[in-house]
């Protein structure tokens, strides 16, 4: 996770999953005995970070308008 993010102000965001991820969030959360909060906070950070590096590579076409 990225250094230094403990310190700052958080803003919440909202996201709606379906079941099965919501499943399988669950299951991982209860595995590493975190929040399923900490998880997802994990998971976009992570994200982030991939992102800087230049290692991310998402399925969609960002060359198109935007909605």
């Amino acid at each position: 996770m990225r250094a230094g993010r403990e310190n700052k102000l958080a803003t919440r965001i909202t996201v709606t999953v379906d079941e099965q991820d919501h499943a399988q969030l669950t299951k991982l959360a209860e595995q590493y005995r975190v929040s399923l909060a900490w998880l997802v906070r994990y998971a976009v950070s992570d994200m982030l970070d991939r992102h800087q590096q230049d290692q991310l590579q998402l399925p969609l076409d960002l060359t198109g308008p935007r909605r």
